[in-house]
């Protein structure tokens, strides 16, 4: 077996000095289609070189020139956006300062500033879509190992067995404990080749390229040895950590100065992402209460005359950070005297009058939370808040419970569109519920959030589980 075959490998460095010039090339060539069929003059020259220039520094801080083999494209594009828009802020300002030395018409500035990064851009995709042809069709590819035979070894294996378009080849796993001397990913088996110093050797022979460890955080003598080993090879080697058997909630990676740090739990709702929730809530909102403000008195009505008591039920709930607040729904039992212990809503509940079921059935009781909405104590998506008994009983029992407050509670939530609204009887569904409610906050948009909504109008009819 050789190192990765293909022609490319030997010239990466001058592919990059390459990627470099025509950038540059982009950069001229925008200016000129902007200026039409003005003069191209010194001046002219000068703008562009300056352009040039800035841009090349904002790229190399970025470290945009490097090697894109495994990265997603989406992350290149966004890394070329960056760069190209601090140009642009420093030459707007250089142009407006130096009106008298460089002529440009507001026009020709705008066509720059456009079409520039659109060739930039365009020329990476067609790079990419070259090298990919080629990597399918066997060439210039690179192979890799795995150091470790476990969960994290498995995915990386299947990322690099379903993407065949990295150009990069698993020959197998090195691991000192495994007694599995084949693994199965993916319906393909790739073998355990040895233990790691027989990974060493092979480096050393020129078999391997590339070497993903992913032995667990605790060999941590095991993994420094190993990186020793190879420290005088010219072998690219990462270290995949694996983080999942903490249970992060929203992990970022941040830096403390030029300190790398893990935020391991947190919400998603920060900066733009906390505006964007609260407009959403807002409109969204404010467009449900004009919508359903004569439903709402229809059924105030409907309360009011099949039994005594209050239109409007109010409880405390656990709310965002576990600040506690008055929820508003609509009455649904009869009024008695107060219970001494919590006791969730059952099917066939006698405490339950007959406009209440209906209502229960249906979501409709949820509707004044609308209000609680507005308020900005709840979210129209989110984990639903449940009374402090059940919040404090479960606290107990279940890992983590208490995660699914690091976000504003919701009317309707990811738990509740999967099937699981209303009773949670035993421990085991309130479990479940509680991994759709992380799973919610770890992948949260805007788009999720329309898609729960949409989810929740489709099968608020046909959901028996609330009762």
């Amino acid at each position: 077996m050789t190192m990765g075959k293909g022609l490319i490998r030997p010239y990466s460095f001058l592919l990059i000095q390459f990627n470099r010039v025509i950038d540059t090339a982009s950069i001229f060539l925008g200016l000129f289609l902007a200026i039409k069929s003005s003069a191209w003059d010194l001046e002219t020259s000068l703008l562009a070189l300056l352009a040039s220039l800035i841009f090349a520094l904002s790229a190399e801080s970025r470290h945009l020139y490097r090697s894109w083999r495994v990265a997603p494209l989406h992350e290149e594009l966004s890394m070329i956006c960056g760069s190209w828009f601090s140009t642009a802020l420093i030459m707007v300002a250089v142009i407006y300062l130096l009106d008298d030395t460089f002529h440009l018409g507001r026009a020709s500035v705008i066509i720059w500033m456009m079409s520039t990064p659109v060739m930039l851009g365009a020329i990476r995709i067609i790079a990419r879509l070259v090298l990919r042809s080629g990597r399918l069709a066997g060439r210039n590819f690179r192979f890799a190992a795995i150091a470790g035979v476990n969960k994290m070894g498995r995915r990386i294996a299947e990322r690099l067995i379903f993407n065949r378009w990295m150009g990069i080849r698993l020959i197998g796993y090195f691991d000192d404990r495994s007694p599995e001397r084949v693994q199965t990913v993916g319906g393909r088996p790739v073998p355990l080749l040895g233990n790691i110093d027989e990974l060493a050797k092979r480096v050393r022979a020129g078999e391997i390229d590339i070497i993903y460890i992913t032995l667990p955080m605790r060999a941590e003598i095991r993994v420094q040895g190993l990186i020793e080993k190879l420290a005088d090879t010219p072998i690219q080697i990462y270290y995949v950590a694996d983080f999942s058997v903490f249970d992060l909630l929203h992990a970022q990676w941040e830096t403390l100065g030029d300190i790398p740090i893990l935020r391991a739990i947190d919400t998603p709702f920060h900066g733009i992402n906390s505006i964007a929730k609260r407009i959403q809530d807002l409109c969204c909102g404010s467009f449900l209460i004009l919508l359903c403000g004569v439903p709402m008195l229809a059924i105030a009505i409907a309360i009011k005359l099949s039994s005594p008591g209050p239109v409007i039920y109010r409880q405390l709930r656990h709310g965002l950070d576990g600040h506690e607040f008055i929820i508003y729904k609509f009455r649904t039992m009869y009024v008695r005297v107060p219970e001494q212990t919590y006791q969730q809503a059952t099917r066939d509940d006698p405490r339950v009058t007959a406009v209440g079921r209906f209502l229960r059935r249906t979501s409709l009781d949820e509707l004044p939370q609308i209000i609680n909405v507005l308020q900005g104590r709840m979210s129209l998506v989110g984990p639903r808040p449940h009374p402090l008994e059940l919040d404090d009983q479960h606290r107990q029992l279940i890992k983590y419970f208490s995660l699914r407050h690091k976000v504003r509670p919701g009317i309707t939530g990811w738990a509740q569109v999967n099937g699981y609204r209303g009773e949670t009887e035993t421990l085991d569904k309130m479990e479940r519920r509680l991994e759709y409610d992380l799973e919610y906050i770890n992948n949260w948009s805007i788009w999720l959030d329309m898609r729960i909504l949409l989810l929740t109008l489709v099968r608020m009819w046909k959901d028996r589980n609330a009762y």
